[in-house]
Parts: structure tokens; sequence; C-alpha cells
């Protein structure tokens, strides 16, 4: 594995939205290669996106506005994409003449649903299409984006991760036309494939966006050409920003300094990426949130960590994909983030790929830890115990308890639509993400503890890396220097909240983090 590397910091858009989930892509006119793509897959499931499916998924928002998305009849209206997609590899790995076959691939379909006749085809698709799925917008011939997978030079100087057999999860070779390779980003994989310390690929698992920025740079600067005014010039960047993280309801809203901001407080914004943690659309770049971990999903009652949508199955699992790459209109009540210009959906993936996604993922279980359970651990358990950490962290219920928490200074209502998933009580981590964000529900999702060997980012923000951070009673000190994320311009500051465990004894504490490891 390469040795020194940088995280991403985007020049074009803050730290890895727009690598991280395209969210706006969905919104814009893409090119079209339809006489060159090949057809698209032929139905054989029922619709994924219906509006009775869709009528009471979402989790209102704080203040009562509802989230929306693009309907069933303005989605089903797109074209369909169904690209095969292919591995990059680190310069010196890629098999031999692997790049001059490509070079003789006409295109093909990334899934063929008359093929898939049982479960087990339907998760092995699934699996296909979480690493070939890649933004399509973004989809580039330039030439100098190529050269960095090509030349061994220049990969060295910002090495992405890969695995220890060379493959870049990140990338995607692209191939719409015989003869034309195009780079391409990783939808799925990007944000949810972990490099392993032994160099394999745990998929699913929180990615660290490390290395590339300047090639994730050119391929993610398409949207200056996507994002128009009037006059048919780039809208600013603010303007754009504001379109992802806006928050128009709340009297202070600290998203409308981007309209304003100058290059050099881009620069301090950018500046700020961790490469654990993104600003998710309809999240914020203040108020950032850690890339989430799909491996066990199957038991989780609802997605991302405020809750804002129901997960009753892999439908749910591939309406989420959906939502979160092609169908989001940043809609929420009678607001309209969304210039009317760009309200339309280019381009959606066969429901059969997306069904299959969902399937694969809710397939997905923590890996065992390589941790043993050996003395230490087992007088962390009985920490673990004794400290009543099971009262939230039921092991029975995979060391979680599926209920939401309470953003500190939120009284929901006695009639709202989740009021048997709450648990009336606040943890007092910071309540911005959950208040003053378009994913405000108000909640906090208490999470599983299975598999914190292995994530590496802690607290829904990502603000420390390691257990041992965790449970460092300095944390919560105003001079206290976060390991993780930050903030923007902040060089120290409290990580406030969950204050359990932070009076332990040296040993007890070590103990405890041994127990935890081995989940």
């Amino acid at each position: 594995m390469p040795g020194t590397m940088k995280p991403f910091k985007s020049p074009s858009c803050f730290g890895c939205v727009l690598l991280a989930t395209a969210a706006l892509v969905r919104a814009t006119v893409a090119e079209d290669r339809s006489a060159a793509a090949p057809p698209p897959a032929r139905g054989v499931v029922a619709r994924l996106w219906t509006d009775a499916a869709l009528r009471d998924w979402a989790t209102p928002l704080a203040n009562g506005l509802q989230p929306g998305h693009f309907s069933e009849a303005e989605y089903y209206a797109a074209p369909v994409d169904n690209t095969r997609t292919y591995d990059v590899y680190a310069p010196g790995l890629e098999p031999k003449g692997y790049w001059e076959w490509l070079h003789q691939q006409e295109p093909q379909p990334m899934i063929q649903p008359e093929k898939l006749r049982q479960e087990k085809d339907w998760i092995a698709a699934g699996e296909e299409v979480f690493k070939q799925l890649d933004v399509p917008a973004f989809r580039s011939t330039n030439a100098q984006a190529i050269a960095f997978f090509r030349d061994p030079a220049l990969f060295a100087k910002d090495p992405p991760q890969h695995s220890r057999d060379g493959i870049v999860p990140a990338f995607r070779w692209v191939i719409e036309r015989r003869g034309e390779v195009q780079l391409g980003l990783g939808e799925c994989a990007s944000c949810h494939t972990r490099v392993l310390p032994d160099g394999r690929l745990l998929r699913g698992a929180p990615a660290q966006l490390i290395g590339a920025g300047q090639i994730v740079g050119i391929l993610v600067s398409k949207l200056n050409e996507l994002f128009t005014g009037p006059d048919g010039k780039p809208l600013p960047r603010g303007e754009v920003d504001y379109i992802q993280f806006g928050v128009p309801w709340l009297r202070e809203d600290v998203h409308a300094r981007l309209k304003t901001m100058t290059p050099a407080e881009f620069g301090e914004l950018d500046a700020s990426a961790h490469p654990s943690t993104f600003a998710r659309p309809n999240g914020s770049p203040w108020f950032v949130t850690k890339f989430p971990d799909l491996l066990g999903v199957r038991d989780r009652p609802f997605f991302d960590h405020t809750a804002t949508h129901r997960n009753r199955g892999p439908e749910d699992i591939a309406r989420y994909a959906i939502l979160v790459t092609r169908a989001d209109d940043y809609s929420f009540g009678p607001y309209r983030m969304l210039p009317a210009s760009l309200h339309s959906v280019p381009r959606r993936y066969p429901d059969e790929a997306m069904l299959a996604l969902g399937k694969y993922l809710h397939s997905l279980t923590p890996p065992k830890s390589p941790h043993p359970f050996d003395a230490l651990a087992r007088r962390g358990e009985k920490v673990f115990r004794e400290e009543g950490c099971a009262k939230c962290h039921d092991p029975k219920q995979g060391y979680t308890n599926h209920k939401l928490t309470l953003a500190e200074g939120v009284v929901p209502p006695e009639d709202h639509p989740l009021s048997d998933h709450l648990m009336n009580r606040s943890v007092h981590t910071d309540p911005d993400l959950a208040l003053k964000t378009r994913k405000g529900t108000g909640f906090y999702r208490v999470p599983s503890l299975r598999g914190v060997w292995y994530r590496g980012a802690f607290e829904h923000s990502g603000s420390v890396v390691t257990l041992e951070d965790w449970f460092d009673p300095r944390r919560l000190r105003d001079d206290y220097v976060p390991t993780g994320w930050k903030g923007p311009g902040v060089k120290a500051r409290a990580v406030k909240g969950h204050e359990f465990g932070l009076d332990l004894t040296p040993e007890e504490r070590a103990a405890l983090i041994a127990f935890l490891k081995t989940l």
C-alpha cells in the first residue's frame, strides 16, 4: 500500500459531497449517448419507486416540514442507464493486456434480469451493481485524468486507496462506445468500500476518501457546465452550494453565508475536509456526517444518522439508493430548492439493478473481529454490563436498541409518527445536524456497536477516530484537539455528549475498549 496519503479536498466543491453521492446530478441534463449505450434491462419486477410506497416513508423534519421527492411519473419518464463498467487498477498492478482489452469491448449491460432465477443470483448481481454503478454525468475522456491511472509516477504523487491486487474502488472505466474508454466515479463503492490494513476490500464499510484529489476535481468540475443561470453562464459556487445545503425556513441559517463567501473562505471550508466524513447534500459543510456503515443495515429500522427514512426491507434499501442517486428533488413542504430548469430526472437505473442492490446490501453483516476475546476483553464485558451500556446497546439486538434519542431541546408531539421508536432522553451530542439542516428530524439513531473495530470514526460527525479518543475525558474540554473532523477554521473544540464511560479508571477503560473491539 502507498505510504503518505492526503484526503481529497475539492477545488470546485466542498470536500467529498459530490464524489460521495452526486446528489445534484440527477437534476441535470446529461449528454445523450443513448445510440451507443446497451439496451435497457427488460422489466421483470414491479415498480420500486411508487407513490404508494413513498407516501409515509420519509420522517418529517422537527418543524413539521415533509421532505419530498420526484414523483413516480417523473422518475419513470427518465431513460434507463444500464451500462456495465470495469475495475480501475493502480499502475503496475493491472492485469497484462487489460487496457488493450478494454478498448476492444462493445458496450455491455450491467445487469441481465432474465438470468436472475434464484435469490443467490439476485444477491450476486447486486454485488456487481454495487461495484459497477458510476455517476453518468461525471464520465470523462480527460487525458490528464486517464493518464493518472496509467502513469506510476503521477499515481504515486497522490495515490488513492486500493486493494492488495490493485483495484481502486472509487473509480471505474466506462465503455459507451467501442474504442473509447472513459473514467468515471463510483456511485456506491466510493463511499462504502473500506481498504483494510491487509489490503482486502470490505464492501459496505465506511470508506476513507484519500488521494486523487485533482482527478476527482476534474471529473466533478463538469457541474460548472450543468448549473447555469438565465444568461447561460455557470452559477457561482456559492449558489450551487446553497441549492445543496440552504435551510431557508431557519431564521438564522449559517448556509446563507455561502452566497457571499470569498474564495479564501471557501478554501477554509474545503480545507476542513476529513477522509472519514462528508457534507451530504441536504446536510451541511458546517455540520458534517461520517460515512455510514452498511454492514448490518437490514437490522436497522431507519436510514441515516437522523432517521430520515424507514427501512422496511430490501425494497426500501433499494429506494433509499434511488433517492440519494437520482430521485431527491430537494423539496421540503412549500420550499423548492432546485430551480425549475433543473427539476427533472435525466437518467435512472433499471429497477432490477436497484432491487438486486437492495438484496445484496440486505445480505451484508459485519465480519468476525480479528481481536481476541481474551482475559482483558472478558473484564471489559463485565465493565460493559456494570456500566449499563446494554440499556441502549443491547447484545440481544445487535448491540443497539433500534431506538432514536432526542437532539438537545427537542420535545416531539405525542402523535409523532415515530413515537413508538423514541427514547425520552438526549445524550447531549452536538444537535446541529438534527436541527439546523434539511436532515433535521430532531433525532439521532442509537448506533450498533458491532464492527467498531473497523469503522474508524465516532460520533455522527466523525469528530474522533479511535475508541481511545472517544473514551478520553479530555474531549469535553474546549482546548481539546479532535482527532477526526474539526470544523472550518477550528483548531480546538470540545466533543461533547455521550459522557458514559468517561469516569472509568484507565484499567477499566482499556478493558472496555478491548471488549468493544471484539464485537
